[in-house]
């Protein structure tokens, strides 16, 4: 189809006409659903209402649980337990004690004798020894465990543990 250029204009005009007048009438034929959505009188505000004459208002959904003791908010502060100087963090390992000391460990940190807690600082797990001499131990750890008492807080592979001790 050859069209001439009258037809050309012509075709151009109605087509740019049509472009603009169907989002013209379709914004202004309103909502399809059949809703107002114009504010009715169902709507109000708090400058219309007040803040203090709404007696029905719902109760906040996350404020029903119990009511705390201390209406000042003051919550407890932590403070750290005094052990006199008796904790110290460090590295241990394990070896195989002796027969008859199956709760035993080795440090030169504690004294002899001593009832040591032992803290796994990876994953919490405690655990109580006796402080024994098994003889000079290396330098690079600050306590050697007996294996049945390294085996209470940690696999054998984990080895060298962070740990605290407490005694």
């Amino acid at each position: 189809m050859d069209f001439s250029r009258i037809d050309r204009n012509r075709l151009t005009v109605a087509i740019a006409l049509t472009a603009l007048a169907l989002p013209v009438l379709f914004i202004a034929s309103g909502p399809t659903d059949g809703s107002d959505r114009s504010p009715g009188p169902d709507t109000t505000t708090t400058l219309e209402t007040g803040l203090s004459t709404d007696k029905e208002a719902d109760a906040p959904a996350n404020l029903d649980g119990p009511v705390s003791a201390d209406p000042q908010g003051q919550g407890q502060l932590a403070y750290p337990a005094d052990n006199s100087g008796r904790m110290v963090r460090g590295d241990a390992t394990f070896k195989r004690f002796p027969e008859g000391a199956e709760r035993g460990c080795s440090t030169a940190l504690v004294p002899l004798g001593a009832e040591i807690t032992v803290r796994n600082l990876n994953n919490g797990r405690k655990t109580v020894c006796t402080n024994i001499n098994i003889g000079p131990i290396s330098s690079t750890f600050q306590i050697v465990l007996h294996t049945g008492v390294f085996e209470r807080i940690a696999e054998i592979v984990d080895a060298p543990l962070p740990v605290e001790l407490t005694w």
